[in-house]
C-alpha cells in the first residue's frame, strides 16, 4: 500500500477526487475530455507542484491536503528513463498527454506512477476515475494545509 498527496484550494476539497478539473482543462498527462486525478508521492512534491503553477501568491490562499491509499496491485509503474524525449516539455506536450490518454483508455489499472516534470526522479500519480476499481480506493478527509510563509 502506498500513500499519495493532493493539495487543493479549500473550495474544491470536496470534489478534489472527481477528475473534473483535468477533464475540463487537461494537464501534462491527459488531454481535455479525460477525467483523471493528479497526486504526488510526497507532501513536498505536492507543494512544489502548486508553487510552479501558481507562484508565491499561492502561499496566502486557503488550502487543503488529501491523502490517497493505493494498494500495490492497483498501481502501474513506469520508468523515467523509458519516457520519450519531450515528455517534460514546457508547456506540456502532446507526447505526454498521449501517454496518459492511452493508459486511461486501456483501463488496465486505476493508478499509474509517472515522473514529475518538477523533479523527474520523483513521481506523479494519475488516477483513472472511470476505472471500476477507482471506487475501492481510500481517500482521507481534507485537512488544512499551510505553506511556510517564507515561500511567499
Amino acid at each position: 500500500m502506498a500513500r499519495f498527496f493532493r493539495i487543493v484550494k479549500a473550495a474544491w476539497a470536496d470534489t478534489a477526487m472527481n477528475g473534473e478539473g483535468a477533464r475540463i482543462n487537461g494537464g501534462r498527462w491527459n488531454p481535455p475530455g479525460i477525467p483523471v486525478v493528479y497526486l504526488a508521492d510526497s507532501r513536498a512534491l505536492a507543494t512544489l507542484e502548486i508553487l510552479v503553477h501558481l507562484g508565491r501568491k499561492a502561499v496566502s490562499l486557503d488550502w487543503r491536503i488529501l491523502t490517497a491509499e493505493v494498494p500495490d496491485g492497483m498501481l502501474e509503474l513506469t520508468i523515467s528513463a523509458s519516457m520519450p524525449v519531450g515528455w517534460d516539455a514546457l508547456p506540456s506536450s502532446l507526447i505526454s498527454r498521449k501517454i496518459g490518454a492511452d493508459w486511461a483508455r486501456q483501463g488496465k489499472k486505476p493508478a499509474i506512477l509517472l515522473p514529475s516534470a518538477v523533479i523527474p526522479s520523483e513521481n506523479t500519480l494519475l488516477l483513472n476515475v472511470r476505472h471500476p476499481e477507482f471506487q475501492s480506493l481510500k481517500f482521507s478527509k481534507p485537512e488544512r494545509f499551510l505553506f511556510d510563509r517564507r515561500l511567499g
